[in-house]
């Protein structure tokens, strides 16, 4: 061994006093039960600890994956909620005005690939388009409220006329009493809409709950929408609401768009009617 080069040597002395090292181990451990509990205990503790930190790493690997069944999975549901809201309104309605309910409400999940908030009249941008079903006029809501109305269409892609813009018309009424009015924002706060023409003589106390109206043609009914912060008076004979919105518009990245099997005949009878108005 005298003949090897030291750097050897050295290595060699090392591998030995190793596995000496190691057999000594192993012979206390086979020999004692305290010590073999012991070194037990690190062993475990640092396999628990290399189970936590794989568990947290494959769990956000898998954070997007999960993120989008979540959203399917809230699409389905609130699909079911709709028909289901429907075939309440056709149990409770009188005989002779009953119709059979029908599954008119149907939704397409998409993901917001682009958004504004901070100008006059804000839009989306929609990775789903007419090659998935979506036409102008749709509506468009999240988990927490309606967003907008879809604008224009491409083969993949959708532009929606967002909530947050100063043109932008909706009707919505107070889910407590069923009186609607006109939902607009006024360009200020992003978080906050205004419901105009509430007649005087309707109970409103702040914290009621708003949701949407169906008279739209584009929403199901009772689709969250925010809570009343505070009201005044407006022309003497109307209430203004001012609303805190349910959805955060700065967050926002999954939505639904909303398809109205029979929108079309609606529109029909209403082109007519202001036809005849005019």
């Amino acid at each position: 061994m005298s003949g090897l080069p030291p750097l050897l040597r050295k290595l060699l002395v090392l591998l030995l006093f190793l596995a000496l090292q190691s057999v000594a181990v192993v012979l206390v451990v086979n020999n004692s039960y305290f010590q073999q509990n012991a070194i037990m205990r690190v062993v475990r503790s640092w396999q628990t600890k290399w189970w936590e930190k794989t568990s947290s790493w494959t769990a956000f690997t898998n954070l997007r994956k999960t993120n989008n069944d979540l959203f399917l999975e809230n699409t389905r549901l609130r699909a079911e909620l709709a028909r289901l809201s429907e075939l309440e309104l056709f149990l409770t309605a009188q005989d002779s005005l009953r119709m059979a309910p029908t599954d008119s409400f149907s939704f397409i999940p998409a993901r917001v690939i682009r958004n504004s908030v901070n100008r006059q009249r804000n839009t989306l941008i929609i990775d789903k388009g007419s090659a998935d079903g979506i036409s102008p006029d749709m509506g468009v809501i999240s988990a927490r409220g309606i967003v907008g109305v879809v604008s224009h269409v491409s083969e993949h892609y959708a532009m929606i006329i967002s909530l947050l813009n100063t043109e932008q018309r909706f009707t919505a009424e107070l889910k407590k009493t069923g009186t609607f009015g006109t939902l607009r924002w006024n360009g200020i706060h992003y978080r906050k809409v205004t419901l105009s023409e509430i007649p005087l003589h309707i109970e409103v106390n702040p914290g009621d709950t708003v949701v949407s109206n169906d008279f739209s043609l584009v929403f199901p009914r009772s689709v969250p929408i925010g809570l009343v912060l505070s009201g005044s008076l407006k022309q003497g004979s109307f209430l203004e609401l001012d609303v805190e919105l349910f959805s955060d518009f700065k967050t926002l990245r999954y939505v639904n768009v909303v398809s109205f099997s029979g929108a079309d005949d609606l529109r029909k009878v209403t082109d007519m009617d202001m036809e005849e108005a005019l």
